[in-house]
């Protein structure tokens, strides 16, 4: 072969085999999914860290004060915002603490210790009848507890029964309507005679929504009144009127008569 024909064999088979190499490149390429190229880590930013969310912290409901109900048998004591209470007395010689050794001993005043922060008012006169401390008892608006011990006198007068039930039920009514929460104590007469008043006494009370507190028993008792002749604070003491003790008994059943 001459030599210029020599040369262009050559470059002939080079150019097929450039052109078979490309062709393999380019099946290869068809056949494989092209890969992402990874991020420069320098190119991502970072993520603002976001501050964790506080959940209101709900206020506490506030417990409701309940409202005070009386025990069965009982009246409520009505105390005031401060917890005081105003006691209004209605009362005979008893009610003045006749005959305890000190006045402190008596039983209006050992029922207003045991109530506590306790105002007294009121009239209590001795050897007086319904009919006379009615008419002396002013009746405030703010009366927490009520206290009536009359019909003792009354008894010994005699005075008539439909009389009687008639100022009874007067004297309470007044009392309802001037001061409507007050817990209404009504005590019966201290002697043995009294059952026929007594008995107008508890109808009359409990028809107004008070509680009745007999005293025939205590009055029975020998070792709750007398002896004649002791000394206390009204002067000498006498057989019918409570001792100490007497006075220390007729507190207790009135006391147990108030839910207080």
């Amino acid at each position: 072969m001459r030599p210029r024909a020599a040369w262009a064999v050559a470059i002939g088979v080079v150019v097929v085999a450039g052109v078979v190499g490309v062709a393999a490149v380019m099946v290869t390429g068809a056949g494989e999914s092209p890969t992402a190229a990874p991020a420069a880590s320098g190119s991502a930013r970072p993520t603002d860290a976001t501050s964790p969310t506080r959940t209101p912290r709900a206020s506490p409901t506030p417990t409701p004060t309940p409202t005070p109900t009386a025990r069965p048998g009982t009246v409520l004591v009505d105390r005031k915002d401060d917890d005081g209470v105003r006691m209004l007395v209605a009362g005979d010689s008893l009610s003045a603490g006749f005959f305890a050794t000190t006045k402190d001993q008596g039983f209006i005043r050992l029922v207003a210790d045991g109530i506590g922060s306790v105002d007294v008012t009121g009239a209590a006169q001795a050897q007086q009848t319904l009919s006379t401390v009615a008419a002396v008892t002013d009746v405030p608006s703010d009366v927490g507890v009520a206290v009536v011990e009359l019909g003792t006198n009354d008894v010994g007068v005699p005075t008539p029964l439909p009389d009687f039930e008639q100022q009874y039920a007067a004297l309470l009514e007044r009392i309802r309507s001037t001061s409507p929460r007050a817990g209404l104590v009504c005590l019966g007469t201290w002697t043995a005679d009294g059952a026929s008043y007594d008995e107008v006494i508890a109808r009359t009370c409990g028809a107004r929504g008070g509680v009745y507190v007999a005293l025939a028993d205590a009055f029975a008792n020998p070792d709750l009144h007398g002896p004649a002749g002791r000394e206390t604070f009204a002067g000498a003491g006498d057989e019918f009127h409570p001792n100490d003790a007497g006075h220390r008994a007729i507190a207790d059943a009135v006391l147990s008569a108030l839910t207080y």
